[in-house]
């Protein structure tokens, strides 16, 4: 197998040294190990590593995940340009290394394919907050991308090393560039496999550092700022009305839709402005027409709208308060707008470094099975 291992750690323990010792007898030779920040009293453990072959790479302060991952494929380009494939692997003990071996062999059967290996995290083995957390995550990655993927998290990635520029270009330095790796494969129509895989929790999950609200605030950072957007625009539709209300003493039905419209609408160019130079942009830069997302924004806010009305109309005969259906309806239209301006209205285009494998016409793939193998 012409595959390198990359494994980014932080204050690793023994564990690590054995899953290099073990996959060395599993035939794979080749290790880029990244020190993520770890505290000194890891020193011998590194230099151990170093000692069993391993090119070991450190960051003087934790960076981050992604961004140790990214120091480790930008090593591999460097030192071993004659690799087919590199693998990612964890090396807090979560991955078996017959695990490993069986992602780099599927890996080696489906050249162009990303490989991931997939766990069963439904397990009453699991921890409560992994299965929720869980679930929640693979039914946005399915709603967002169309593609059903049980473990979105999963840290067990093998892909040809020709896609490490692609890999490379992917925004996230923690937690969150995996979601963001794995939701940029599938967009981009990259042939995805997917290999069943032990699910390996020890002492509740005891040595991860996964910080269950800050990295998840990071992981949906997106969504987070969109629900921020929205909740500022109905506050500036409120305020608006309000004050129409006051200055003019609305009383008649006309004068009062006439404020409630006049509300809407500049609320919608404030949520519009929101979305496109924040909610939905990784580092403040714009990218895309603004008059064609303009005019997308439009339509979908006028859907929007007139969904809400027709829906809440239509619902009004359940045995329900008129609010609670509103507040339902429009708790889902509000998900919906989201992936409908995040695929759609405020789509990017892929980043023009980010090349895919040489030869290859992912455009055309659409059609490619995403399969478990």
């Amino acid at each position: 197998m012409n595959v390198v291992v990359i494994i980014p750690t932080i204050d690793p323990d023994e564990r690590i040294v054995s899953l290099v010792c073990q996959l060395q007898k599993r035939g794979l030779s080749r290790f880029v190990i990244v020190n993520d920040g770890s505290a000194p009293k890891c020193d011998e453990l590194f230099a151990e590593l170093e000692r069993l072959g391993a090119c070991v790479l450190h960051h003087a302060i934790n960076l981050g995940k992604g961004a140790a991952i990214k120091t480790g494929l930008a090593a591999v380009r460097k030192l071993f340009p004659e690799a087919t494939h590199v693998v990612t692997v964890d090396g807090d003990g979560q991955h078996l290394p017959d695990d490993v071996e069986r992602v780099c062999r599927a890996a080696d059967g489906h050249h162009d394919h990303v490989v991931i290996g997939i766990r069963d995290l439904n397990s009453r083995d699991v921890p409560a907050r992994s299965r929720l957390g869980n679930s929640f995550s693979s039914a946005y990655f399915k709603f967002d991308t169309g593609v059903s993927c049980p473990d979105t998290q999963t840290g067990l990635r093998a892909f040809p090393l020709s896609l490490a520029q692609f890999a490379l270009s992917i925004p996230g330095m923690r937690y969150e560039y995996e979601m963001n790796f794995l939701t940029a494969v599938v967009k981009r129509n990259i042939p995805l496999a997917m290999v069943p895989i032990a699910t390996v929790y020890e002492d509740n999950n005891a040595t991860s550092h996964f910080l269950a609200v800050k990295d998840s605030v990071r992981i949906y950072s997106e969504l987070v700022r969109f629900a921020g957007s929205s909740l500022a625009c109905s506050a500036v539709d409120l305020g608006l009305f309000a004050l129409f209300t006051t200055l003019f003493n609305l009383e008649t039905a006309l004068l009062v839709t006439l404020a409630t419209v006049i509300a809407r609408m500049a609320s919608g160019l404030v949520n519009f402005s929101l979305n496109r130079r924040w909610s939905f942009s990784e580092t403040g830069s714009v990218r895309g027409d603004r008059r064609t997302q303009g005019l997308r924004y439009a339509l979908l806010f006028f859907a929007q709208m007139l969904a809400s009305a027709g829906l809440v109309t239509i619902c009004s005969a359940a045995p329900l308060p008129l609010v609670a259906i509103k507040v339902v309806v429009d708790s889902t239209l509000f998900a919906i707008s989201y992936f409908v301006q995040r695929n759609w209205v405020f789509k990017t285009a892929p980043h023009s470094n980010a090349m895919l494998v040489k030869g290859a016409d992912y455009g055309n793939n659409a059609s490619r099975p995403y399969r478990t193998v």
